[in-house]
């Protein structure tokens, strides 16, 4: 889908567009997860527009092993269930940014936020649960 040098750079290219300050490294880890989430939704969506040729499907004979594509529509009822999260309880929403966008570890969250790993997983199952609900009562 998008190699991580390309996510970077437009991450870092969003950065440098405001003037953000953060207080400490927690912070700074969050908005860039958010950051690159938006950035991740907002490719899918581009792919996927019409004018982009999205409506057009180009038939060829793939030799390798395929690739999982994104439905841009889930991925924008997930970001709009991650935004209503966030909304009641910021410290989940932000784990699944962590975790699901930017691939980090239960151990590299728990030692950038002080916590123990069951810790993490157990608010994992709970933010799991509760945008599972949430995707389900939107379709």
């Amino acid at each position: 889908m998008v190699s991580p040098t390309t996510l970077l750079h437009e991450s870092y290219l969003r950065f440098s567009a405001g003037a953000a300050q953060f207080p400490d490294k927690e912070r700074f880890i969050g908005y860039a997860a958010r950051v690159m989430r938006g950035l991740l939704i907002d490719l899918l969506r581009e792919r996927r527009a019409l004018k982009r040729g999205g409506g057009f499907h180009i038939t060829q004979l793939n030799t390798e092993v395929a690739e999982t594509h994104a439905n841009p529509e889930e991925m924008s009822r997930l970001s709009e269930a991650l935004d209503e999260l966030a909304a009641k309880d910021a410290r989940l929403a932000e784990l699944v940014d962590l975790k699901y966008f930017c691939g980090y570890t239960f151990e590299e969250i728990a030692a950038l936020r002080g916590s123990s790993t069951r810790t993490l997983q157990r608010d994992w199952e709970k933010a799991r649960l509760i945008l599972f609900q949430k995707l389900a009562d939107s379709q």
